[in-house]
């Protein structure tokens, strides 16, 4: 249970407005730009791998890492770094699982797909 207090310590908000007389349209903290920057480095990399390289394929990746910085920064705030968030996605995938071993598949098949004729 989380108590609510009156601390005013954690009221100072870390966001980045823009410049003087000039304010964006939209509020992002800093933790944003630089997650956000380590992310499109990652992504134009895995494209050079890939040997995807042009316009199209940067804006997607542009694109896929607004969303996921949005997603990853829903988690982060002043109790919840965001390292701790990485470290706890980390421990969430390492961790071990259950093997079921009557675990089964599904299959599909086209010759069980009925034609109509008209």
């Amino acid at each position: 249970m989380r108590m609510h207090n009156d601390d005013e310590v954690y009221a100072v908000d870390d966001v980045f407005l823009g410049p003087t007389k000039r304010t964006f349209p939209f509020r992002v903290r800093y933790r944003a730009y630089g997650i956000g920057s380590l992310l499109y480095v990652l992504a134009l990399s895995i494209e050079v791998k890939v040997h995807v390289i042009g316009f199209w394929a940067a804006l997607y990746a542009l694109l896929a890492v607004i969303y996921t910085t949005m997603k990853i920064m829903d988690h982060v705030d002043h109790e919840n770094t965001a390292r701790a968030v990485v470290i706890a996605f980390w421990h969430e995938v390492k961790a071990p699982r259950d093997r079921r071993s009557g675990a089964t598949t599904a299959r599909l098949s086209l010759r069980a797909v009925r034609r109509r004729t008209r």
